[in-house]
């Protein structure tokens, strides 16, 4: 079996945690977003189950709720480098996680006397998860929306999870079978539109990130949007209407922390105050196309789009 590490070394706290790292500032985890990634007990917990036994966590939630900002954080405190990933589509397969093979390339290559089509190897690409398996060094790989692939997609890729070992069948023999030096720690993230296949589930940590309550609001606007010194008070009322939009049944969308953030941006933009919030029915809250992304919620509200 290949090494797993420590228990209890993931903190959700931003802060990276190697040896000569730990002492520095938090730096953004994704690419145009600051501020650090705050993670529950809950899911810190579930985090450092799956670094302890080597399973893939899987991770549910409404869109929008931070799974695959998690994926970053992990990386970026452990010092993992920038997550492997892969986006689910509809049609996916397992394989492609793995490697590609380029048959007809090398098919026109034999034709046109190309000396590389006399190896194999200069025809296979490495997938997220192939790339992960082969690196010296520890990695993070990120299959994201797992639910949106055909349903053997995740039966297929069980004995490659378990193992972290591959066969590529068209390299020579003695290159097929390919093993982890060091286990990859894999993150999977799902939005429940579909029930995934049990013998998986079996196999995963397993952890619903809930919905964020108004204090870890609060945090997350302060983290994320602090360096524009919101009104506190516009903050506040903020918070308020938005929770009062989501209790509508309603909404086919209920905005989620992204919509909340972008709204706020706009709504200092603008330099709207709290009172002006506070003191207009829903369907006239300012800037709602910030919140609502679709029309027929602009409808359940009495608004326009």
């Amino acid at each position: 079996m290949t090494p797993l590490p420590p228990f209890d070394i993931y903190q959700g706290d931003g802060q990276r945690h190697g040896s000569q790292m730990a002492q520095l500032p938090a730096q953004p985890v994704l690419f145009r977003e600051e501020g650090r990634y705050l993670a529950d007990s809950g899911l810190r917990d579930a985090v450092n189950i799956s670094l302890a036994t080597g399973q893939p966590l899987l991770l549910t939630g409404e869109p929008g709720c931070g799974k695959t900002r998690l994926a970053w954080s992990v990386a970026h405190e452990l010092e993992l480098g920038e997550p492997l990933s892969y986006f689910t589509r509809s049609q996916s397969q397992a394989r492609e996680l793995l490697y590609s093979y380029d048959a007809v390339r090398r098919f026109y290559d034999v034709q046109i006397k190309d000396p590389r089509a006399t190896e194999a190897s200069h025809y296979v690409t490495f997938g997220p998860l192939g790339q992960a398996i082969l690196s010296p060094t520890r990695r993070l790989v990120l299959i994201d929306e797992v639910d949106k692939a055909p349903r053997d997609f995740p039966n297929d890729l069980l004995n490659e999870l378990d193992r972290m070992a591959f066969t590529v069948p068209e390299l020579p023999e003695s290159q097929r079978t390919l093993q982890a030096i060091t286990r990859p720690v894999v993150i999977i993230t799902s939005n429940t539109e579909r029930q995934l296949p049990l013998p998986f589930l079996r196999r995963c940590v397993f952890y619903h990130i809930p919905f964020p309550d108004r204090q870890r609001l609060a945090q997350i606007i302060h983290e994320r949007l602090g360096p524009m010194n919101l009104n506190g008070s516009l903050v506040e009322a903020a918070i308020d209407r938005f929770q009062q939009v989501r209790k509508i049944d309603r909404l086919s969308k209920k905005p989620a922390t992204g919509e909340l953030l972008s709204w706020l941006v706009a709504l200092h933009g603008r330099g709207v105050t709290s009172r002006q919030l506070q003191d207009c029915r829903p369907a006239e809250l300012p800037l709602l196309p910030a919140l609502l992304k679709d029309r027929d919620d602009f409808a359940c509200l009495g608004a326009t789009s």
